[in-house]
């Protein structure tokens, strides 16, 4: 069942719906709240893992491990590239989740994270641009949180680079002028692989 939010946005907005402009629309998650444990965790590292039903786009599955989200999306976001990525430090995925939309579906998803950069618990935060590709879904793109239009860079990306990216083949590119995110930079056929 749609949202009101999602109705009200095409009420609004007829002409860029009907015309397939893209347009955002944005999904918050609570872990406690409205998201359900799928799995339980373990005493030692993992925390659990969360399904948390995307009211404007896709199933959005979260698991911490290490003090470390993964995220993805989709019917089988668990099998998904996105979901085997995380950033190298500590992380924190963040809620909301921004959905790309196009012709009334939704074919990017942009969330920030926030990472720790230091001992002392210095943070930063990156945009991380995901390519929903039927079933799966996988990293397109970076853009530091300090990144001047940073949240414009992130919006970009999604409507220039996810239409065209190969998840198997590609690998994603960073906006940054804080260095490079701490992940993973290969494609989702390099992470197989490895």
């Amino acid at each position: 069942m749609r949202s009101p939010l999602w109705l009200c946005f095409f009420c609004l907005c007829p002409a860029a719906a009907a015309a397939g402009e893209i347009a955002s629309a944005y999904s918050r998650f609570d872990l406690e709240k409205t998201c359900r444990q799928v799995e339980k965790g373990d005493e030692y590292v993992s925390a659990g893992t969360w399904s948390c039903g995307g009211k404007e786009g896709p199933e959005v599955l979260v698991a911490i491990s290490d003090d470390r989200s993964f995220v993805g999306f989709g019917r089988k976001a668990a099998e998904s590239c996105a979901f085997r990525k995380t950033f190298d430090r500590f992380n924190t995925a963040l809620s909301p989740v921004e959905w790309r939309i196009s012709g009334g579906k939704p074919f990017a998803a942009i969330e920030r994270w926030r990472v720790v950069t230091d001992e002392e618990g210095g943070t930063q935060t990156w945009l991380v641009i995901t390519a929903l590709k039927g079933d799966g879904a996988c990293h397109v793109h970076y853009v530091a949180g300090s990144y001047p239009d940073a949240n414009e860079h992130a919006r970009r990306a999604a409507d220039d680079l996810v239409p065209d990216f190969d998840c198997e083949n590609d690998v994603p590119t960073v906006d940054s002028k804080v260095g490079p995110p701490g992940i993973a930079m290969v494609s989702c056929g390099e992470l197989a692989a490895e």
